[in-house]
């Protein structure tokens, strides 16, 4: 899932722009010259469009109801910030990695996915062995959403999961690693993401469905794999 507009710096400065051009043409100039007021007010709203479309730029198609880049609310950033790190769990995956494109990681689109192609990172294999700092660099996404890529395309390892699972995965439970999907409980897991979709926070297309027998298909197959 994607972060939304705030993730992209080039929005977050539309937006202030023309919230401070609409400030000005309200307070100081509507009093003098309000034909001028309503020029500034015009050049304010185009700043507040462009920055939407920046944001629609860069989402992924989304099931029945194409969405690009499905709204996450924020999750608070860790008290100490940390660099993950690849470290590989085994020796031969379950998917041919160097074969998937980057676009197969949730919320990675076109736009992103042209930045990372151009940077080297095109596959998922690619994005595994990628430092966060340098996805961060390439796509000027938040670093929390960078690591959650990365996390995400850990997941690709598994033919069980799928490109929502890893999603859901990653965003819902925080879990970021196969030894860690091992050791988890299907029922917590289940619990954690009905939440997140009760709250919005993940999303699916829809009348995809979860349940605890395929949770534990994942966790199964992650306990083969370490």
């Amino acid at each position: 899932m994607s972060p939304g507009i705030l993730s992209d710096k080039r929005a977050v400065v539309a937006i202030i722009i023309g919230l401070i051009l609409a400030v000005v043409a309200y307070v100081f100039i509507r009093p003098i010259d309000r034909m001028v007021s309503y020029a500034v007010y015009g050049v304010a709203l185009i700043l507040l469009i462009y920055a939407c479309i920046m944001d629609i730029s860069d989402e992924p198609g989304f099931g029945a109801e194409p969405k690009p880049k499905p709204e996450v609310k924020e999750v608070p950033e860790p008290e100490e910030e940390h660099v993950e790190e690849y470290v590989p769990e085994v020796e031969a995956p379950a998917a041919e990695l160097t074969k998937l494109p980057i676009e197969t990681i949730e919320g990675i689109g076109e736009v992103y996915g042209k930045e990372l192609k151009a940077a080297g990172i095109a596959t998922v294999a690619d994005l595994m062995l990628a430092d966060a700092d340098k996805v961060v660099e390439i796509t000027e996404v938040n670093k929390e959403q960078a690591e959650r890529w990365i996390a995400m395309s850990r997941f690709a390892w598994l033919d069980e999961v799928s490109e929502e699972d890893a999603e859901a995965i990653v965003f819902a439970t925080g879990i970021s690693d196969l030894k860690t999907l091992a050791q988890a409980s299907a029922d917590d897991i289940f619990s954690k993401i009905k939440a997140a979709l009760d709250e919005g926070d993940v999303r699916v297309p829809a009348g995809y469905k979860f349940s605890i027998d395929q949770i534990q298909t994942w966790i199964d197959a992650a306990k083969r794999l370490t």
